[in-house]
């Protein structure tokens, strides 16, 4: 984003910020591309989702690496809604991504950029002091699925995947449509809970220094962290408890951790396929085999090194919480099914 030019910065407002031009943009694609992309035959959508710092870009760049699958990518900012019209307009050199991780983008890089299509087509109904979740009316569903379509057709794929955080507030639409497969990502909740944390002073502190990166996650519909947090607001006991603590507690993005997870296990399909962060770091090699196994790629090449994730040092925080979290932790772990 700190790269970012001033006209290209006018440009992702003056897009972004108006649906009715976005919305039009994408009339337009399928007029001139339509037919085309109603010939192809889209034979798996893949949906990962999981609390931020969950593992969920290691997952989606493992299998967009295949090759197989299309996907937004960083060259189609801000365009998004015109993926054949905007193809590959916008470079970025290769560079650490903003969260300071160690995983490198560049404009060939997918990212969770469909969240922009739920955004305009729901008018933001969905996003208030916090983030409600919702059944997606069928008109919608059609029309991003002729999104999607448009998107494989200007990747010349017939493969479908998204990495979206947000995918957690309409799971029962998405495994409504026909070949998904969805998978949710999980991290041991302390650590999680810190690394949350350590993010949301991170970008708050970015987004102070350059109010264009503010307005970027606001565009997008990323409120994980940052000067414009809103949390998920899945349960009735997050939302009676979340103003106990500040954003400067731990025991908040605790909170926050088993909000998001209590709601996993209360909607959970035996269809969802549950993947832990420790496993993804600990033992990579199965985690990718049992994936590849439940979609449509040849198996995977072995991890030639494995990720080390930032250890955190023990926070103080609510027994009763943490005995909470961990119960949780352990009921998902016995979900996993490699």
């Amino acid at each position: 984003m700190s790269s970012y030019s001033k006209s290209e910065k006018i440009l992702h407002k003056l897009y972004l910020s108006n649906y009715f031009l976005s919305k039009s943009s994408l009339e337009l694609e399928e007029i001139i591309f339509g037919h085309k992309a109603k010939n192809i035959e889209i034979k798996e959508y893949v949906f990962i989702t999981g609390l931020a710092r969950s593992g969920t870009t290691a997952l989606m760049n493992k299998i967009f690496g295949t090759n197989e699958y299309a996907s937004l990518q960083y060259s189609n900012m801000p365009i998004l809604l015109s993926p054949n019209l905007w193809n590959k307009k916008l470079k970025i050199a290769a560079h650490e991504r903003a969260h300071k991780d160690g995983i490198i983008i560049d404009g060939n890089s997918p990212e969770e950029f469909d969240e922009y299509f739920w955004k305009a087509f729901m008018k933001d109904s969905y996003i208030k002091d916090g983030l409600l979740p919702h059944i997606v009316e069928e008109e919608i569903v059609n029309k991003y699925l002729t999104y999607i379509s448009l998107i494989c057709l200007s990747k010349q794929k017939q493969k479908y995947i998204s990495k979206n955080n947000n995918n957690i507030l309409r799971l029962s639409t998405l495994k409504n449509i026909n070949n998904s497969k969805i998978f949710i990502l999980f991290r041991e909740p302390i650590s999680h809970a810190s690394s949350l944390m350590k993010l949301h002073r991170s970008f708050s502190d970015s987004q102070l220094e350059d109010p264009f990166v503010l307005d970027y996650f606001n565009y997008l519909g990323h409120h994980e962290f940052g000067l414009n947090h809103k949390p998920f607001l899945l349960t009735e006991n997050f939302i009676g408890s979340r103003t106990q603590y500040t954003l400067e507690d731990i025991n908040y993005w605790l909170i926050l951790w088993i909000n998001y997870y209590e709601y996993v296990l209360d909607n959970f399909d035996d269809s969802y396929m549950l993947i832990s962060f420790e496993s993804l770091v600990d033992e990579p090699d199965s985690v990718f085999e049992y994936v590849s196994k439940n979609l449509q790629v040849k198996p995977f090449a072995n991890s030639i090194k494995k990720h080390k994730p930032m250890i955190y040092e023990p926070v103080p925080c609510n027994l009763e919480l943490q005995n909470r979290a961990k119960q949780v932790y352990n009921k998902l772990l016995y979900l996993i099914k490699y």
